[in-house]
């Protein structure tokens, strides 16, 4: 073996344990603070052995990359464990106040739409109005003595963070100006399929954890979006209920 394959392997092993040295934590701290800015890495005059300097920051960002995906998937678990898995959604664990519909739009998607109770019944702006099972119909908007204003789910600029009751992927369930019912912001990676329930999570300014605010319905593969619909029809509803407890506004 001549000189050079000598000095190449040498090398080669010197960057091995150099690479497997710089991954422990104490190690990369003690380098960043006392040796990073010396000439040991870089020389300020000449810029020599500034691929040992790349190397050690290449090697650090790495690892702390990991380290960050790793406490991101810990804090995902302990938020879906902690908050999510035993939230209600059937229509026996909440009660609330029975009331009628007064009169709506003729669209299913209609803005607004008023009950016959109102302030003297205890009702108050910010509540949740929903159906049967519990799903989402509006939230109260304006009180008044006999009556109140909804504000439909399926209004334009709707924003609801919500949960796959099946999966526990996240994502916004949103309704754009054209009336479209969507699934946004979803995470990489989310299993999400037809017929899929979604209800809010704790984190809605406007509408209450464990209520139902929909089901996926279609798919559009292309955009990759999921398509949602309500699982009330408020053209054929008469019966809703106001829940007594307010959003958190």
């Amino acid at each position: 073996m001549s000189q050079r394959q000598k000095k190449s392997q040498l090398a080669f092993i010197f960057l091995v344990l150099a690479t497997i040295i710089l991954v422990f934590k104490p190690v990369r701290s003690f380098l960043d603070k006392n040796l990073v800015s010396s000439s040991f890495f870089v020389s300020p005059q000449t810029g020599q052995n500034a691929w040992f300097y790349n190397l050690f920051h290449l090697v650090a960002f790495t690892n702390d990359y990991n380290n960050v995906k790793i406490q991101n998937r810990d804090l995902i678990t302990n938020y879906l464990n902690a908050d999510l898995t035993n939230i209600p959604h059937s229509d026996n664990e909440i009660t609330g106040l029975e009331a009628r519909i007064l009169k709506s739009d003729t669209s299913n998607s209609g803005s607004y739409f008023w009950i016959n109770k109102g302030t003297l019944d205890g009702i108050t702006a910010g509540m949740n109005v929903v159906g049967e099972a519990n799903a989402v119909l509006g939230v109260v908007s304006n009180v008044y003595s006999h009556s109140s204003l909804v504000r439909n789910l399926l209004s334009p600029k709707t924003k609801i963070s919500v949960m796959d009751l099946r999966s526990k992927s996240l994502g916004i369930a949103t309704v754009n100006s054209q009336g479209k019912f969507y699934l946004d912001y979803l995470q990489l990676k989310s299993d999400i399929q037809i017929n899929d329930l979604l209800v809010a999570t704790p984190d809605n300014k406007e509408y209450l954890a464990g209520l139902v605010v929909g089901k996926v319905v279609q798919e559009d593969k292309d955009n990759q979006t999921y398509y949602l619909e309500s699982l009330i029809d408020i053209r054929r509803t008469f019966e809703v209920k106001v829940l007594t407890q307010p959003s958190k506004r």
